[in-house]
């Protein structure tokens, strides 16, 4: 696995379809302070296109995503105007 930037806090949701996936990164990001970061680990192959979308809808910032050698990682910013 590569080294993960850093972030403030990070989920693994493991193969978590769209649904659930979401709804737990909702609820992680609810609690932080417009600016921290989570690093999200996810293997389904939807979940790139999933945080993308998620994330312009609730005013949140994907920062980069990160190919690891078993999933994908996606660093996330918690918006200003955040919705979440």
């Amino acid at each position: 696995m590569e080294i993960s930037p850093h972030a403030d806090h990070s989920i693994d949701l493991g193969e978590q379809g769209c649904g659930q996936l979401l709804m737990e990164i909702m609820l992680t990001m609810r609690p932080l302070a417009p600016g921290q970061t989570l690093l999200v680990t996810a293997y389904e192959s939807s979940a790139a296109d999933d945080i993308a979308a998620w994330c312009r809808m609730t005013g949140n910032l994907l920062v980069h995503i990160l190919p690891d050698a078993t999933g994908h990682q996606f660093l996330l910013e918690k918006g200003l105007h955040s919705s979440c």
